[in-house]
């Protein structure tokens, strides 16, 4: 039985990242189908709080994000590499780039073209996600700056390719890949927007040869029998504050995990027995506006959360679910 259970929806571009990469290392897997919008109680309680997909799940580890996802397949079953000649570096830059620069203008492009048949239970749900409003008489107006940034993009990556080369980086299939294919991936597959890179076709070449790699050997999970194994699974020990750590952080320190964009701090009131910069931990308390460093109160009945904007407006509501204590690469502190 696979021990790779990835949390995800098959439209999920940035689940299409992490497929890619478990083809190409051609795993067996676990998928395990996750709403595409809030509320998510058979993930939630797993990840404690955090909503996002893809997470990959290996018992009673939890891992969040593509990015530490990668790496995480990387460490556990290193051959193929997606780091070929060593890498790592400029993969990893190049997969920032792709997730940042060139993903948020496909989007723009998509949802200045379909925007108006999209449900308003999505609109609203991923306005919630970004911690703002999505508007979509701007994302018009603003449509003609994406499609540039968009193409200038493109072009890069074409222009990569112009030599004949098999991959981004040469004859080898690497990070850069993953993350460079899933933005042309999702957009070719959406209405209006399939030949949105027919202009450059070495880029379309390659992209036809990253979907050939496919996505491993998949067998599709209840989202309860992932929970059941996370129950009775039993967690990796850890491995302690990661060697060289600069801010002088041990072992049993309160710290914050937030988002790159900065919204809503996690705190994890915790024995850290993770690496603290990689690793998602259990218990967080975060409910959008209100979160958790600003907490008046928990129990375990309840918790009160102050606004992060206006302390003096607090939120009273249960404790979040979380399958077990130890659920994660962390614990809580013993007495």
């Amino acid at each position: 039985m696979p021990d790779l259970i990835l949390h995800h929806y098959d439209t999920s571009p940035f689940s299409e990242k992490v497929r890619t990469i478990l083809g190409h290392k051609g795993l067996a897997w676990h998928a395990v189908e996750q709403p595409t919008i809030m509320p998510k109680p058979q993930l939630t309680p797993l990840t404690g709080g955090y909503r996002r997909i893809p997470v990959l799940q290996i018992g009673a580890d939890i891992y969040c994000d593509s990015q530490l996802i990668a790496r995480v397949l990387e460490t556990r079953h290193p051959e193929p590499t997606i780091f070929p000649g060593g890498s790592q570096a400029v993969c990893t830059a190049t997969a920032l780039w792709a997730d940042r620069m060139f993903f948020m203008p496909a989007v723009a492009v998509l949802f200045a073209l379909i925007g108006d048949a999209v449900p308003q239970a999505f609109l609203d749900d991923r306005a919630k996600m970004t911690g703002g409003r999505i508007d979509l008489s701007t994302m018009k107006e603003h449509a003609p700056a994406a499609r540039d940034q968009l193409r200038a993009s493109a072009a890069l990556l074409a222009a990569q390719l112009a030599d004949g080369r098999t991959f981004l980086h040469g004859d080898a299939f690497s990070l850069a890949d993953a993350a460079c294919y899933h933005p042309i991936w999702f957009l070719r597959g959406m209405p209006g927007t399939g030949a949105a890179f027919d202009e450059f076709p070495k880029l379309v070449a390659w992209a036809d040869r990253i979907r050939a790699l496919g996505h491993g050997q998949r067998e599709d999970m209840d989202a309860d029998a992932a929970l059941r194994i996370a129950r009775e699974a039993t967690p990796s020990p850890g491995g302690g504050v990661a060697p060289g750590e600069p801010n002088g952080l041990e072992v049993g320190m309160q710290v914050a995990v937030c988002e790159h964009q900065g919204r809503g701090a996690f705190v994890l009131p915790a024995l850290v027995r993770g690496r603290l910069v990689d690793e998602r931990l259990p218990h967080v308390e975060h409910d959008h506006g209100h979160s958790h460093p600003a907490t008046v109160s928990r129990s375990a009945s309840e918790v009160t959360l102050s606004s992060c904007g206006s302390p003096s407006t607090t939120l009273t509501r249960p404790p979040a679910a979380s399958t077990r204590p130890a659920q994660s690469v962390a614990s809580a502190a013993p007495s």
